[in-house]
């Protein structure tokens, strides 16, 4: 059974040209509501959908996100809707706002739980569920019309990634396995908005002893190539135990 007065809406962020991303979508509304009809008493939620911006037009987007049920916790719905909406699994996901204003949604009171997501784009294969009709990347800067709030859910996301990653680690999520300095001052400036010193940054990275040199360099670039790093848990979380203070 749905819970018509709880969803999920799932952030997920990507990095790509130097620029932060966020996947968007557009469900295909035949598809939906008959597997609705065919699981839910659906006399009962058709409200929920017959009147859904992001259903009626190609112009309206929409964050990954549904509807919860009543027998699934948010965190496991949350895993499977991102999991069921991409065919990524394991990705790095954080609950960080619930938003409750009573007019979000105009025809009914609806209280929705945010999450966000950080996956590398290059390292995941996006797959659409049966259920997807268009889904795409759209640069922070550059978002289309969303329905309801979803604009002021990815700036609440914004805000609280922005200040997550100066004292944890969890950037790495967004970067290839291996990766430059400059590829990983880029994702930060991505992130903060700002420009940021490469001689203070360089310094605090490898001062906090979090990266570990793989002995090679970049392959087939125009200038001169540069040595390839990879994060290291295993040091990061050692030193935490010692008492790290990790500051971006």
């Amino acid at each position: 059974m749905l819970l018509k007065n709880i969803s999920v809406d799932c952030v997920i962020f990507g990095f790509d040209n130097n620029k932060l991303n966020v996947l968007l979508w557009q469900a295909d509304p035949k598809l939906l509501t008959h597997i609705l009809k065919q699981e839910e008493d659906y006399e009962q939620i058709s409200f929920l959908y017959d009147s859904h911006p992001s259903l009626l037009d190609d112009h309206t987007w929409g964050l990954i996100g549904a509807h919860a049920p009543a027998e699934t916790s948010l965190d496991e719905f949350a895993q499977n809707i991102s999991s069921e909406s991409t065919g990524l699994t394991g990705v790095y996901l954080k609950q960080f706002q619930t938003f409750g204003r009573a007019d979000r949604v105009p025809y009914y009171r609806v209280v929705t739980i945010g999450y966000y997501a950080l996956i590398n784009l290059h390292y995941h294969n996006l797959r659409k569920s049966a259920l997807t009709k268009k889904m795409q990347w759209f640069g922070i800067d550059e978002l289309p019309p969303l329905c309801f709030d979803h604009l002021e859910i990815i700036h609440a996301a914004l805000a609280h990634l922005r200040e997550t990653v100066q004292y944890h680690p969890i950037g790495f999520h967004l970067l290839p396995e291996e990766f430059t300095l400059t590829e990983l001052q880029t994702l930060y400036e991505a992130i903060l908005g700002k420009k940021l010193d490469i001689r203070n940054f360089r310094k605090k990275i490898h001062n906090m002893e979090l990266l570990e040199e793989t002995g090679k360099k970049q392959e087939n670039v125009p200038h001169r190539a540069a040595k390839l790093y990879r994060f290291d848990p295993g040091n990061y979380n050692r030193l935490v135990n010692e008492g790290l203070n990790f500051r971006i």
